[in-house]
């Protein structure tokens, strides 16, 4: 009897274990979706079409992003009034891939393309645009903002700029834009942006539109060498268009510039010697003061072998009832020397 009630314990042990183990049906992995791009960016600069965007890091589920695909959308529109933001779904469905619709050549890179346009296939026709990436592992991300724009002439880049070192500035001059880049047809230039580097990439300098076509740079130090180009610019309110770079001048600031004169010098014969004074300089790069003094018909000499850097100066080694002619020079940081200024004294 035990025997009996062991075996059919044991049956319903092993009924019990193995309808806990028990799995349901299988479930389809998640597909891998890379994160949307929120940046997507488009400039015409020339004929050119610039793309810029941030590529994401990871796909949505924390995973990181190894990029095996990048693909940008475009739908033409006969104008852009009625373009609105599309849904996606309608986007895909209607939108080709860029480099499909036969209207220039795309150059692709990371985190950047451009679009070299015909432009009897373009010009004037409103182009919606959207890019999304695909990893190697899973499929496309969502697409990205949705841009516009309408490829149009723009002008051609400023010609011969100069550049010229001057005390406080570096002033540069150029000759205006007054063609499109294909050199036939006329078009109004709204301004010009400058753009310097001296050491790495090329920054816009100019707060606001340059109308003139003169520029005048007065953030710069003396021994360094400044590259700049201008670009002419186009358009109305916020659609602005940049031409080309102007061909590049480049300048070596050289200070060759000698400080002000002193301004009222005095002397005053004391019973300690002859007793200078006059005004501080004002310059920036100002280092300090020379004195020269000589005797009537006599070469000068340097009574400060170092620079002073106060306006006064004592000179203790002079001769009773002597006429001396003292020479005042100022001195900057590159070693420029003013004009001397005079005073004649007689002890």
């Amino acid at each position: 009897m035990k025997k009996i009630l062991l075996i059919v314990l044991g049956g319903a042990l092993i009924l019990a274990s193995s309808g806990c183990g028990r799995k349901g049906p299988l479930q389809a992995p998640v597909p891998r979706v890379p994160q949307e791009i929120k940046d997507f960016k488009v400039d015409q600069r020339r004929e050119d079409l610039i793309f810029s965007w941030t590529n994401p890091l990871s796909y949505l589920d924390g995973q990181p992003l190894e990029i095996a695909s990048t693909e940008i959308l475009a739908l033409e529109k006969s104008d852009c009034e009625s373009a609105k933001k599309i849904r996606e779904e309608e986007f895909l469905k209607m939108a080709k891939p860029l480099s499909l619709m036969g209207i220039g050549n795309l150059e692709l890179k990371r985190g950047q393309a451009v679009l070299k346009l015909e432009n009897d296939k373009v010009l004037g026709k409103c182009l919606i645009l959207a890019l999304r990436v695909r990893g190697k592992k899973g499929g496309w991300s969502k697409i990205s903002n949705q841009v516009t724009i309408v490829p149009r002439l723009v002008a051609s880049p400023p010609e011969n700029l100069k550049a010229e070192v001057e005390e406080d500035k570096i002033s540069l001059s150029w000759q205006p834009s007054r063609y499109s880049y294909d050199r036939k047809t006329e078009i109004k230039v709204k301004g010009y942006n400058i753009y310097r580097s001296s050491a790495g990439d090329f920054q816009k300098i100019n707060e606001k539109l340059v109308e003139k076509t003169t520029f005048e740079d007065r953030n710069f130090n003396f021994g360094q060498t400044y590259r700049y180009f201008v670009r002419a610019v186009t358009g109305e309110g916020g659609d602005l268009r940049e031409s080309a770079d102007s061909e590049i001048a480049e300048i070596t600031a050289k200070d060759v510039f000698p400080p002000k004169k002193p301004a009222e010098v005095q002397a005053l014969v004391t019973e300690n010697g002859v007793r200078l004074t006059w005004l501080p300089n004002s310059e920036k790069d100002l280092a300090g003061y020379r004195i020269y003094r000589r005797k009537e018909g006599e070469q000068k000499q340097l009574l400060t072998p170092e620079l002073i850097s106060i306006p006064f100066f004592l000179d203790a080694g002079v001769e009773k009832k002597v006429s001396y002619v003292y020479s005042i020079v100022a001195v900057d940081k590159s070693g420029n020397e003013s004009y001397p200024e005079e005073i004649r004294v007689k002890t």
